[in-house]
């Protein structure tokens, strides 16, 4: 695996206070351009055949990968179990 995809997978998966607002905010704007992704993919996989920019291979392909990336950055921000006493 290359080095560039290890640093995104740890940046992705980086914990987040979600305590602090200013942390909080950070993670927001980082999530933001992945659901702007997901919009422009989602609408051209509904437009008509003729209308489509991307194969729908592609826009499959890249719907999933950014599903994943929210999920990833959802587990991230989720505060882990405490362990039962």
């Amino acid at each position: 695996m290359k080095r560039s995809r290890v640093r995104e997978r740890e940046r992705i998966r980086a914990a987040v206070q979600t305590t602090d607002p200013a942390a909080l905010a950070a993670y927001a704007g980082a999530l933001r351009p992945v659901v702007a992704s997901l919009r422009a993919l989602a609408e051209d996989a509904t437009a008509e055949p003729s209308k489509r920019v991307h194969a729908r291979s592609y826009l499959r392909r890249e719907i999933l990968r950014g599903i994943r990336e929210i999920e990833a950055r959802i587990d991230a921000a989720t505060p882990a179990p405490s362990p039962a006493s």
